[in-house]
């Protein structure tokens, strides 16, 4: 995956373009903020969907207005990226936010790899858990790039024999590394005891969303479809020279469970908990410590000369009631 500094050097040489980039597009070590455009698509009333007709049928166009559009559950909004983007010789990637991701908003549905020599705007499939405003030219997502490789370079996803050797080397930090379980290309980790859910009906991005705190006991805890709770790993990590992300694990998949909205990239140098938005689609009873998802590592491609400073570095490692409240303001655009 290339780093910040190799994605300047490919746009330098003409290899990959961005258009309407801000001044802080590319702050971040391994990717490129991405924005909302100032329109959505999407079916006004209930409307039953044929795979043969595909959804655009019946579509209704609107701009979002400044003062914010209410996304409803149940619905698929399609919208474009601010910025077009064009490669040669690199595959973009496209990752949704933490911060919307714990809010329970989801912007791909399968389709976060695009084909090298790709030119065009990136296309958006934005759903919600529970309804919330959002607001024109946001920050919706994080672009990151691999190289199409035509021969084999030393560049990729670890092994897990080669997550142990980095973390021998102190490239990957890990706590309670006695108990945890590393696979063939990454490692598993678990569900702290304590998860947050939100009070309001109706969500708002640019507003405080009450929360509410619980601890999950030993006879577990429901999850319901109508809801998005904010959750944590136990196990605090840092990466430092590779790139983490995070995914579900298999398992839950199968459940209907889902740990994150569209949101696992991680960035080199990341410090702390993983957070992850949980949301399920049908009642799903879970426990304190089970195996909830898994890192894997890839390697950099180019200099990595800055390591993430982003809002949730290195947050406090509480263990007792406020970590969500804390996580919460941090997260507040």
């Amino acid at each position: 995956m290339l780093t910040n500094e190799e994605i300047k050097k490919q746009m330098a040489l003409g290899h990959i373009e961005i258009t309407n980039l801000k001044d802080n597009s590319l702050d971040k070590p391994n990717s490129c903020r991405l924005n909302l455009g100032d329109t959505l698509y999407y079916q006004e009333d209930d409307y039953l969907v044929d795979t043969k007709n595909g959804y655009t049928h019946g579509l209704k166009e609107e701009k979002i207005p400044k003062s914010g559009f209410l996304l409803e559950p149940g619905k698929v909004y399609l919208a474009q990226t601010e910025q077009k983007v064009k490669t040669n010789g690199f595959v973009p990637f496209l990752n949704g936010k933490v911060s919307l991701s714990l809010l329970g908003i989801s912007i791909s549905l399968n389709n976060e790899y695009k084909d090298d020599h790709f030119n065009d705007y990136l296309l958006l499939c934005i759903t919600c858990t529970k309804p919330i405003y959002i607001y024109p030219n946001m920050e919706i997502g994080n672009l990151a790039f691999f190289r199409s490789l035509d021969n084999s370079l030393d560049i990729g996803m670890l092994s897990g024999k080669e997550i142990m050797k980095r973390m021998e080397q102190g490239d990957i930090i890990i706590s309670n590394k006695d108990n945890i379980v590393i696979n063939p290309n990454s490692v598993n980790l678990t569900l702290n005891k304590r998860i947050a859910f939100f009070r309001d009906n109706v969500l708002d991005l640019k507003k405080n969303n009450p929360i509410e705190e619980v601890e999950i006991n030993d006879n577990g805890f429901y999850l319901y479809p109508d809801e998005i709770y904010m959750a944590r790993t136990n196990e605090w990590t840092e990466t430092y020279n590779l790139i983490p992300v995070l995914n579900g694990r298999s398992s839950l998949g199968r459940l209907g469970e889902h740990v994150h909205c569209s949101a696992g990239l991680g960035s080199t140098g990341y410090k702390g908990y993983w957070h992850l938005g949980l949301k399920t689609t049908m009642p799903l009873k879970i426990y304190p410590d089970m195996k909830c998802c898994q890192i894997c590592y890839f390697t950099p491609d180019g200099l990595c000369l800055n390591d993430y400073q982003g809002k949730v570095q290195d947050l406090s490692s509480v263990n007792d009631q406020g970590y969500y409240e804390n996580l919460s303001r941090v997260l507040k655009r």
